[in-house]
């Protein structure tokens, strides 16, 4: 939808002199990063005017730089969305309850604009656990068609790393629940519970969803359903059995649900560098250039979420990293370069791109994924997200020792493994990992995350550039050692 427009800025933009070809210094860094993050590019969140300028001018860097277009001849990959939120939703028992969502006791969230859905009955899955189980004999061919799914937040004492509320979303969804409706923990914040749904969700164009999925408060539950279904304890107590089985109640209910829904396109940027060898093989570095946009309308002196550390310092690395690339002597291996869209909506953009990568998958040997990388100070110990889990580890190592990095061989990092693009890619066999200093020194890390993390803090003003100088430089290293064949053979497979 917007691909035209992207189309025209970046005629403009590449008209710009290509910049001289050097190492980058933190200048360049802070060059990208106050683009970015301006208030002209508003955020930079998918399907708007300033995503628009965002893939331009990432796109018009790569053109100055010689980095070719990397995506069946385009620099511009359209990724397809759509957005549901600000949704009004009535529940009415058997009983003719009406449960208003304007009275803040249930959201719901429809496929459609308008959905009404009249007489399904009702079953109670307990806390959805079966969604993680890894023998999936006794579900593959469970449906709910027809049905509303009846579920618990959390999970019983005793159960270690329970699957996730969106998994479980996801498991009655491909089972074809016409409504999914979860009951939130009574000593949850009722705002804290709402977070699931609340807010702007964004999932691709083709992706199912159920008709209504919601969610209710225990105490509204307790008063409008209890009488046909049992008390909210009662659930709890038959969930937490060992031998609970899901359970049909002899009750219908009816939904009515209105939804904003937005279509739009999100916007991946890919570049290469074409290698001299003919094996066809890559190295890909990543870093997503989303944010949250106008994240706060209601606030007239700051209403944009500009994302200067997460991410725009890691869009200015990779770009820096791919102009520094291209001025080297022709390497063998090809060397490719994205910036993805709605990362901070579940990695879709990586997932868009891995799922329709313009080469084949298993060709890329190596995917160095940069997020959130002015954090750290100069001097701060190298780190691995993903340590461990790839065959990369060994040689990462030594090129940062060869850059005079102290290297932390912690594993605490990798709680981080799936909350950045690199993950997008580990789950499909492919190596890939986030390498820096931002992540080994966790009261430097907590202390952003617990202050301006995604809020419209995270500006320019009192960045930290040294260490993302280095974690930029040091990458300019990895890709010359894993795009040379002598430095990093084929893994056997």
């Amino acid at each position: 939808m917007f691909l035209r427009f992207f189309g025209l800025i970046l005629a403009i933009f590449l008209a710009l002199p290509a910049s001289a070809q050097r190492l980058p210094n933190e200048g360049d860094l802070r060059r990208h990063i106050e683009i970015l993050a301006s208030e002209e590019f508003e955020g930079r969140q998918p399907g708007t005017a300033g995503e628009a300028l965002t893939a331009s001018y990432i796109a018009s860097e790569f053109s100055a730089a010689g980095i070719l277009p990397g995506y069946h001849g385009n620099y511009l990959q359209a990724v397809a969305l759509v957005d549901r939120s600000d949704a009004r939703a009535i529940l009415i028992g058997s009983n003719n309850d009406d449960l208003d969502s304007v009275d803040g006791e249930i959201i719901a969230l429809g496929n459609q604009e308008d959905v009404s859905i009249d007489g399904l009955p009702v079953t109670f899955v307990g806390y959805g656990l079966e969604a993680g189980e890894t023998d999936t004999s006794s579900t593959t061919d469970v449906r709910f068609d027809g049905q509303a799914v009846l579920l618990l937040r959390g999970a019983p004492e005793g159960i270690d790393n329970p699957p996730s509320f969106r998994t479980r979303l996801a498991f009655y969804r491909e089972r074809g629940a016409t409504a999914i409706i979860g009951i939130a923990l009574p000593d949850t914040p009722w705002d804290a519970s709402l977070n699931s749904l609340r807010f702007r969700q964004t999932y691709f164009a083709s992706d199912a969803r159920s008709p209504v999925e919601a969610i209710i408060s225990a105490a509204a539950y307790d008063r409008h359903l209890a009488g046909s279904l049992g008390a909210y304890a009662e659930l709890t107590r038959s969930a937490q059995a060992q031998e609970f089985t899901r359970q049909l109640f002899d009750l219908q209910i009816s939904l009515r649900v209105t939804t904003r829904v937005d279509r739009y396109d999100g916007i991946n940027v890919v570049g290469f560098i074409p290698g001299s060898g003919a094996s066809g093989e890559a190295v890909l570095f990543s870093a997503h250039h989303d944010h949250f946009g106008i994240c706060r309308p209601e606030d007239p002196d700051n209403q944009t979420c500009n994302g200067a550390v997460d991410n725009a310092s890691g869009t200015a690395a990779v770009i820096e990293v791919a102009r520094a690339l291209a001025a080297d002597e022709q390497a063998e291996r090809d060397i490719y370069f994205v910036t993805t869209t709605a990362e901070e909506s579940g990695l879709l953009g990586a997932i868009a791109f891995a799922e329709a990568p313009p080469l084949p998958l298993e060709n890329i040997l190596a995917v160095f994924n940069l997020d959130t990388i002015a954090i750290a100070p100069r001097g701060a110990a190298v780190g691995i997200i993903g340590r461990g889990m790839t065959p990369l580890d060994t040689l990462i190592d030594q090129v940062a020792i060869e850059y005079g990095r102290t290297v932390d061989t912690g594993l605490e990092m990798n709680s981080f493994v799936r909350r950045n693009d690199a993950w997008a890619f580990m789950e499909r066999g492919v190596a890939a990992v986030m390498v820096g200093g931002s992540f080994t020194d966790p009261e430097l890390l907590n202390g952003f995350l617990s202050g301006r993390y995604h809020r419209n803090t995270d500006e320019i003003d009192g960045i930290e550039l040294g260490g993302a100088h280095e974690d930029t430089l040091l990458h300019i290293g990895l890709g010359r050692a894993f795009s040379d064949p002598q430095r990093y053979p084929t893994p056997e497979r």
